[in-house]
């Protein structure tokens, strides 16, 4: 197979997406060098670049295509071209690049979230030195670099093993694990309550909850059932005398953006804390190489000061 043609693409970045044959929702990114074609929500639009898709050195088959199925939806990945060892694709974050893994797992995720770069600038611009920041549902570990790389000391948190070590190795290969970050593997909740117990303080919080999901010890978590509670008893974790950002974002079906930032504003005025900062929400955006837009989530955010 000829190699893509890819120098004129930003990398790391949406290239193009739309349905297949089949009518299903695929996506067409680049990272570090390589075109991956996986699962997208569904959509009408129709792909503008055909003829590169068949470049793709990574592909997430799913339904009868995949043969050896390892994943929950029955998908599985292959890998027509060459895959570079290691495959990381670099963001640039102020004045730090996060080298991130490309992980292909076995539910069709890579472990980067092209959405999420916009939220990890900001991050990293509303974050001053010393601040702690509570980082949950953290993963491979971007917003909790992005924050670490602006002088915070980070507590990330993630209930699972493989997310935990993969976020130190992101953090290695962006010459970031100087950095204060203590790596802990707990379930959020379980976490956040020992926290109010022991009367631990954070300027600010960042936040990606699942849809549903499960602790270490099989802790049940719905983002339906739960995140109300949970984001109330983050409220009373900050310190009112210290205000840094605090970020919310999902991309769970009915969690839009208005609804994101009604639940930060009601746990805030909940907690009988002053309104520091300013709240705002929108959606996670990718625009792809035509231009069009592409949603996959919602944020909602206060910043630290007016």
């Amino acid at each position: 197979m000829n190699a893509p043609q890819t120098e004129k693409f930003r990398d790391p970045s949406l290239v193009d997406f739309g349905a297949n044959a089949a009518g299903e929702g695929r996506r067409l990114e680049l990272l570090g060098g390589v075109l991956v074609d996986r699962p997208l929500p569904q959509t009408g639009d129709r792909r503008r670049l055909p003829d590169l898709w068949r470049k793709a050195a990574a592909v997430y088959c799913t339904g009868p295509v995949a043969t050896g199925s390892d994943g929950p939806g029955g998908g599985t990945w292959e890998f027509p071209g060459a895959i570079p060892e290691p495959w990381q694709a670099v963001v640039p974050v102020g004045d730090a690049s996060l080298a991130l893994e490309v992980h292909p797992a076995p539910s069709g995720q890579v472990g980067v979230f092209l959405e999420q770069i916009g939220q990890w600038r900001w991050l990293h611009e509303a974050t001053r030195t010393g601040m702690p920041i509570l980082s949950l549902f953290a993963h491979s570990g971007a917003a909790s670099l992005a924050a670490a790389a602006a002088g915070a000391e980070v507590v990330h948190v993630d209930a699972s093993r493989q997310s935990v070590a993969l976020a130190r190795r992101n953090a290695m290969a962006s010459s970031l694990d100087h950095l204060p970050i203590s790596w802990i593997c707990e379930d959020a909740t379980t976490f956040v309550t020992r926290c109010l117990r022991r009367g631990r303080k954070f300027a600010g919080v960042v936040l990606d909850p699942p849809s549903w999901g499960h602790g270490p010890k099989g802790q049940p978590f719905s983002i339906d059932r739960h995140l109300v509670g949970l984001v109330a008893d983050i409220t009373r974790l900050l310190d009112p005398d210290a205000p840094g950002p605090v970020l919310l974002t999902c991309h769970s079906p009915g969690w839009h953006p208005p609804r994101l930032r009604e639940t930060l504003m009601q746990a805030f005025a909940d907690a009988d804390r002053p309104p520091a900062g300013r709240f705002e929400s929108g959606t996670l955006d990718l625009l792809d190489e035509a231009g069009r837009t592409l949603t996959l989530g919602g944020f909602a955010r206060r910043h630290p000061s007016p």
